[in-house]
């Protein structure tokens, strides 16, 4: 039971959120960047006092699949917990019973302060009816084990859904355009449906796996910001017939386009410079001047394998139209911490200014990539600050407009439940 949980909370990830200091693992303490305010990942070791040493089976399953802690306090769903609720009970215990396995941590916990009305946890139940598709995920005789061992990891367990699909109005998932792409505040989380321009439909089962374990496929993409943490914490360590299962599934979702011409990687070609070619762009000189040691002068990246340093053409944070993950990898870098080796590149934020950041961006994206937009000093400035749902902002509601529409719509349904008649069980 707790070699299970263990595999699950592997899978579930839980260590990302629940651990501010890798010395106290599942102490709580992590930061969770939201629209609405910082949200902090609470201590679930065994502590009687800090911890949730004193839940019982019930709370537990509740807290984890409801959203609902002891005491009826309502947690925000930056816990995943409408991905969680396809779970089962039975892997909801065998985590607990691994949790419970290990030293209690006595750390209190951080308090989250959001603004109001967020901060009236109990608006949560009208969220949760509008949002909170519960169900425990059970087989599709139609599809076969890998299919479905893909499902229940993508559904449910690793909650791909939550970052790779869009929004609505009340931040809830879309799930009308499930694994669509997602707003990750300064990131994009791109489409992986099976759509061949728009997702992933263009790679192999084998290049999917390949990604999901070293975040890294020549020729296609190299993992960054939020999606190389899961791979760090998570991926990296679930056995290969998983990773294998998540592609079968990913392959077989319901292509979602964007009217995107060509795929993301399939942007670019090796620029050689040559004497001649050199001109005033600053840009051009902030290339040769940051990048072309590692990434080469052409473009064409450095090595091979783990350890290598990726292309710049035929990748998909160049290729895409939107240039916010190239914008954010420049200014924050990469340190993913892979089995055996560090994939790190430097963080340019403290180097180059707005302006700098911006030309050395559209450079790089006219002479490798898709070029369709052109990124301003603003759109960095914004990036930099850590807000943006996107460049060109998305219309989400302002926090308390977003508060009402939930106010007024759960009321809505709430009245017309009390008004309808009831009808006699078995009739």
């Amino acid at each position: 039971m707790i070699k299970r949980g263990k595999d699950l909370a592997t899978a579930a990830d839980c260590v990302a959120c629940h651990t501010g200091d890798p010395s106290k693992p599942f102490a709580g303490g992590d930061s969770i960047e939201t629209p609405f305010g910082v949200i902090y990942g609470t201590n679930i070791t065994p502590d009687k006092e800090t911890g949730i040493g004193n839940w019982s089976d019930d709370d537990v399953v509740r807290a984890v699949r409801e959203g609902v802690a002891p005491g009826g306090v309502h947690l925000y769903p930056a816990m995943p917990y409408p991905s969680f609720a396809k779970m089962s009970r039975v892997d909801v215990l065998a985590i607990k019973a691994y949790v419970f396995s290990l030293p209690p941590i006595h750390q209190s916990n951080q308090e989250t302060r959001v603004p109001f009305p967020f901060n009236q946890r109990w608006l949560m139940i009208f969220w949760n009816w509008l949002n909170l598709k519960g169900g425990e995920l059970t087989p599709d005789p139609a599809h076969d084990q890998a299919w479905n061992r893909g499902r229940h990891l993508v559904e449910a367990l690793a909650h791909c859904g939550e970052c790779h699909t869009p929004r609505n109005v009340t931040e809830g998932v879309e799930t009308s355009h499930n694994l669509g792409g997602g707003n990750l505040e300064t990131w994009l989380a791109f489409n992986v449906t099976s759509d061949r321009n728009a997702g992933i439909g263009g790679w192999s089962e084998d290049e999917i796996a390949q990604y999901l374990l070293a975040g890294n496929v020549a020729g296609k993409a190299s993992a960054s910001g939020p999606m190389a943490q899961a791979i760090e914490n998570s991926l990296q360590y679930l056995p290969e017939t998983d990773l294998r299962a998540i592609a079968v599934y990913l392959k077989a979702t319901s292509a979602i386009p964007d009217g995107s011409t060509r795929p993301r990687h399939a942007w670019g070609q090796p620029r050689r410079l040559l004497h001649e070619n050199l001109s005033d762009d600053p840009g051009q000189a902030l290339f040769l001047g940051n990048c072309a040691a590692c990434h080469g002068a052409d473009g064409a990246g450095r090595g091979q394998g783990l350890g290598s340093y990726p292309s710049l053409f035929h990748h998909s944070s160049v290729g895409a139209s939107d240039p916010r993950n190239l914008i954010t990898v420049v200014l924050h870098g990469v340190n993913r911490k892979m089995t055996g080796i560090d994939v790190f590149m430097p963080s340019f934020a403290d180097v180059l200014n707005d302006s700098a950041t911006a030309a050395l961006v559209n450079y790089v994206r006219r002479q490798f990539g898709n070029g369709s937009t052109n990124v301003t000093a603003e759109d960095v400035a914004h990036l930099r600050k850590g807000g943006a749902a996107n460049i060109t902002p998305l219309l989400v509601g302002t926090g308390a407009a977003a508060a009402v529409i939930i106010f007024v719509i759960a009321v809505i349904v709430y009245l017309f439940r009390r008004r309808r008649p009831h009808v006699a069980a078995g009739t």
